[in-house]
């Protein structure tokens, strides 16, 4: 089946592929939603200045990135950087909240990363989920015991 679907597609000009590739990126998404019980609502849209401390670089330097915090919700944000994240690193994000000035530190793991200005210095999108302290010491000793 996919093979005639992929053969009749071979004749549409390019201008018509990209607008099935994007309706299919559409349908893709909301069945990967419904399939997977995600949220149908949109986080809280904020845009709240932050440092990340990313823990893959701690065992060579150690480096607070600058961020700017566009998406929270519960469980999750979404944020901007300008220094090369990998999906699956574990994050040290901490930020100020604006009503109160309380410093909060939250450690997340990045689990969608896209380049939205390439560059010599490419910024990065990257939405990350909370994790639980357990998870973040098995990432440590994961690095620690890699290439023996």
């Amino acid at each position: 089946m996919i093979e005639k679907i992929m053969a009749s597609l071979e004749s549409l000009p390019t201008e018509d592929l990209l607008e099935i590739r994007k309706n299919l990126d559409e349908l893709i998404r909301s069945k990967y939603d419904d399939d997977l019980g995600k949220r149908k609502g949109k986080r809280a849209k904020v845009k709240i200045a932050g440092n990340v401390e990313i823990e893959r670089e701690k065992e060579f330097f150690f480096n607070l990135h600058k961020i700017v915090l566009l998406e929270m919700s519960v469980n999750g944000l979404v944020f901007s950087i300008k220094a090369t994240v990998i999906d699956g690193d574990i994050l040290h994000v901490s930020f100020r909240v604006p009503s109160t000035g309380e410093k909060k530190i939250i450690d997340c793991q990045a689990v969608r990363v896209q380049e939205t200005k390439p560059g010599t210095i490419p910024e990065y999108e990257v939405a990350a989920i909370a994790v639980s302290k357990e998870a973040v010491k098995d990432y440590k000793d994961m690095l620690r015991k890699r290439g023996q």
